[in-house]
């Protein structure tokens, strides 16, 4: 006879193991007992500093507010990322550069630039398909990339914006998608509290063994201190080390390393760019790899992801200092081995693996922890009862490979389309293969047919793929045939407007820092 699962047992605490007591608390209140043990001894890997929007919704979820968690955690807004030096510059440029943003359509009152598109055209035919067909025919007016050309987010980043007026004034709302950059520790201690203050159990201890029963099933982990934790569900939050999915069930790794060359990272914290405080997160190709700047209120969390074949980790330190220049931290700098793939399923028997022990893509793209809020969403959606049902974990695990091996190809098209032969690294990131699905969609892409798959997660838009199909020169060999046959008038009406928007929010919307600035006097001492 079947019974409710009453007891999860959460091995890890991190981003991952914290958001996850917190999401199952708020699912599932008192009716699940749940406990976490984690470490004093291990410590946290501080490369998600940097997320996706989807991260607005699940923190509403948890009935977080910004003016509370953002002061908290040394947060700041993210509404872009800007991609440096990944193409040799064009001629009469000094340097490659462009722009992912997170795009959006805004609401009312400020006009839907797609509404009268659609009412004229219907919903299949985008901006982007004209964009391309004026690009094809070498029409100068729009600007060379649809990141740039799309929407106004581009600009106001480089005006370092925040992405909304400050609070309590009557500035008008653009209905901004946006993102954060936060201290990873300082997340996962905010979770912390949140949890425990609404009965999550926290245990501080290690774990000196895990117990399975005749079915191989977890029962128990057996803590250094003599005490058993017991539960009906494990997740396991231990990171890279794969505690309980890969050395206790022994679940195989598949590993994505011969599509994606970095395995290793170097992270130091830094002083602010001279600049200021810029409301994007920075990708910087390097010779062997590709440096992150991520601007937090009161620092920069900086890093150096590199491959390990062709550069050593002294040497990776050594070329992310001389980058930062006075600007580095005298600190020692957190090396960081990734292990780059997934495992074979994530949900095995009664253990599910949520965050790095489940999967991980490089943090090119900041995906680390959409892809713990997918897990969360998905389990809640799957959750077992006690007979574990194999058709739930089937299903869980079909959809969270799917999941990967879409932001897999994502991330893997940025290095892909790359023209860089200077250094060794990106010699063999050039030689290197690519998956078949990847393939596939590039060929579809080329025709401007890029429509996304209903059946699997697409975290990054259609918009998204424009923007960085764009920005790395994709060789588009025509627009939509439909589109030639379309009058443009409606179009370049809409990019009139997008143009007016540049304009008003440019001069309306306060200061990266001045909104920040504001949200911290709000909060008060501490």
């Amino acid at each position: 006879m079947t019974r409710p699962v009453e007891k999860i047992v959460i091995v890890g605490g991190g981003t991952a193991g914290w958001l996850s007591a917190a999401y199952l608390n708020r699912a599932f209140g008192e009716k699940v007992e749940i406990t976490l043990v984690e470490s004093a001894r291990i410590p946290r890997i501080g490369v998600g500093e940097a997320t996706v929007p989807t991260l607005r919704t699940t923190f509403r979820f948890l009935g977080m507010k910004e003016e509370e968690w953002m002061p908290r955690t040394n947060a700041a807004f993210k509404s872009a990322v800007r991609f440096n030096d990944w193409r040799t510059p064009r001629p009469g440029t000094d340097r490659h550069t462009y722009y992912h943003p997170f795009f959006t359509v805004p609401e009312p009152p400020v006009p839907s630039f797609e509404q009268p598109f659609h009412k004229r055209f219907g919903r299949g035919v985008s901006l982007a398909h004209f964009w391309l067909k004026q690009q094809l025919a070498g029409d100068t007016r729009l600007p060379r990339t649809f990141g740039e050309a799309g929407m106004a987010l581009q600009r106001l980043c480089e005006l370092h914006k925040a992405p909304k007026p400050l609070p309590g004034t009557d500035a008008p709302d653009p209905g901004y998608r946006y993102a954060y950059h936060f201290d990873a520790a300082l997340i996962a201690q905010y979770l912390r509290d949140l949890a425990t203050g609404r009965g999550v159990r926290h245990v501080v201890a290690d774990v000196g063994s895990v117990g399975l029963d005749q079915r191989g099933h977890i029962e128990k982990v057996v803590l250094d201190t003599g005490q058993e934790l017991r539960g009906d569900l494990f997740l396991d939050c231990t990171g890279f080390r794969g505690l309980l999915i890969n050395q206790t069930l022994q679940e195989p790794f598949v590993s994505a390393q011969d599509y994606l060359m970095c395995d290793s990272a170097v992270a130091l914290p830094a002083d602010h760019h001279p600049d200021g405080l810029r409301p994007y997160t920075t990708a910087n190709a390097r010779g062997d790899g590709w440096i992150w700047e991520i601007p937090l209120y009161e620092r920069e969390g900086t890093g150096y992801v590199y491959s390990s074949r062709t550069t050593t980790p002294d040497q990776a330190e050594q070329h992310l200092r001389s980058f930062l220049g006075g600007r580095a931290h005298d600190v020692s700098g957190n090396h960081i081995k990734m292990r780059v793939g997934h495992n074979r399923r994530s949900w095995v028997n009664n253990c599910v693996a949520v965050g790095l022990s489940s999967c991980f893509v490089e943090p090119l793209e900041s995906t680390t922890i959409a892809l713990i809020e997918y897990q969360l969403a998905l389990l809640v959606l799957h959750f077992p009862d006690s007979d574990l049902d194999e058709r739930r974990t089937t299903r869980y695990n079909e959809l969270m490979v799917s999941a990967f091996e879409d932001m897999r190809d994502f991330i893997i098209m940025h290095y892909h389309l790359t023209d860089r032969a200077d250094t060794g690294f990106w010699q063999a990131v050039r030689e290197a293969p690519i998956p078949d699905s990847l393939a596939e969609k590039l060929t579809e892409y080329a025709e401007s047919i890029i429509v996304p798959d209903g059946s699997q997660l697409r975290l990054f838009e259609t918009r998204s793929l424009w923007a960085v199909l764009s920005g790395l020169d994709f060789p588009f060999r025509k627009a939509p045939p439909s589109v030639e046959l379309m009058n443009d008038d409606a179009a370049f009406e809409m990019f009139d407007r997008i143009d007016k928007e540049r304009e008003i929010y440019g001069s309306s919307l306060p200061d990266h820092y001045e909104y920040l600035r504001t949200l911290h006097r709000s909060a008060g001492p501490g």
